[in-house]
């Protein structure tokens, strides 16, 4: 189990800590790097996760006591359960979206949060909550969103090429400028109450 000593964390690399089920409370990691690392369980309280890189870690089940991650990217990370919104948001974003790319992001929530610009790329967001959430420009190319939920959710401008199995009411949803691909882009036409024949 790997433990932390120091309240304050600048340019460190973490190579396959374990951190499996512990607290980790009140530190700040700036510009550090963490790969192959379990956070499994975990309890991120407080923390401060500034331009940090996950890379092929384990998160899932984190639980997100008032931590912020402030332009951080996740890479090849397996994030199964997490409620994101309980993680601390600022009223005024200043850094760079959350990056997620061929992550595992199952069974999340990010209800009613600020994700502009946020990208999922080469995911899979099964049964993700983007409830009420703000996704204005966000990049979700190619990434599998089976079950899914976006209702009054902002999508103008988002990009779903090459993105499936997303299911989005065109009429309680903004997807002004958005842009899909087909033949997935056929989904849309659910909300019309329409009949389509081939």
């Amino acid at each position: 189990m790997a433990t932390l000593t120091q309240q304050e964390y600048d340019d460190e690399n973490f190579d396959d800590a374990d951190f499996a089920g512990v607290t980790i409370d009140g530190i700040r990691f700036r510009d550090c790097t963490f790969r192959h690392c379990n956070f499994s369980e975990a309890t991120l309280a407080r923390c401060r996760f500034n331009d940090c890189e996950f890379i092929d870690c384990n998160l899932s089940l984190v639980r997100l006591t008032g931590s912020s991650f402030d332009a951080a990217s996740f890479a090849d990370c397996k994030m199964v359960g997490i409620n994101w919104t309980r993680a601390h948001w600022p009223r005024v974003r200043l850094a760079k979206a959350l990056s997620f790319r061929r992550c595992v992001l199952n069974d999340s929530t990010f209800f009613g949060l600020d994700l502009r610009e946020c990208e999922l790329v080469e995911c899979r967001a099964l049964d993700v909550d983007f409830t009420d959430a703000n996704c204005t420009e966000a990049d979700f190319r190619d990434t599998d969103l089976r079950d899914s939920v976006f209702a009054r959710t902002r999508l103008a401008g988002a990009n779903f090429i090459d993105a499936c199995n997303y299911r989005i009411d065109i009429f309680t949803n903004d997807i002004k400028r958005a842009r899909f691909s087909l033949p997935e882009a056929v989904a849309l036409l659910e909300s019309l109450d329409i009949d389509l024949q081939d």
